[in-house]
Order: C-alpha cells, then sequence, then structure tokens
C-alpha cells in the first residue's frame, strides 16, 4: 500500500469573499421571504377570522366535545399568530 495524498486535501472549506458571501445570504433571506409570504398571509388572516369561531362556542356553554373543540381553536389561533406575524399587506 503506498501513502498518496488524498484527492480531496485536508482544506474542506471554500473561501468567498466577504461581498459573494453577502449576496448569497441576501439571495436566500429573499427566496425564503416570498417563499414564506403565502404561510404568513394565511396566518394572519387566520388570527383574524379564527376568533369569530369562538362565538357560538362561547355562548352555548361548553359540553365535553366543545372543550376540546375549543382547545384545538385556541391552538390553532395561536399557531396562526405566530405564523401571521409581521406580515405586511402592503
Amino acid at each position: 500500500m503506498s501513502n498518496a495524498p488524498s484527492p480531496l486535501g485536508n482544506e474542506r472549506t471554500i473561501r468567498l469573499p466577504d461581498d459573494t458571501r453577502s449576496e448569497l445570504r441576501n439571495g436566500v433571506t429573499s427566496t425564503l421571504g416570498r417563499l414564506g409570504a403565502p404561510f404568513q398571509f394565511a396566518g394572519f388572516w387566520s388570527a383574524v377570522v379564527l376568533p369569530l369561531t369562538y362565538l357560538p362556542i362561547l355562548t352555548g356553554g361548553f359540553t365535553a366535545g366543545e372543550r376540546s373543540t375549543f382547545a384545538v381553536l385556541l391552538a390553532l389561533h395561536a399557531l396562526a399568530l405566530v405564523a401571521g406575524h409581521g406580515y405586511r399587506g402592503d
């Protein structure tokens, strides 16, 4: 067996100039922003509309099944608030 050097070498990182790294970072950020925009839109408007579904449950009182339904609605509302945070309807 020979001790031939590895074709990969010991250096496994690629050094990019600072301006190239910042351009890549900005491109990834803007792409993620565009991909997340529909989720933010849906989250925002779900957070606006979901409290209207509480009214029939709250006015009629709670039965055993409605307690779990109300808990699920509250969890969905919290999720919608998180997902829709930062949405701007420009």
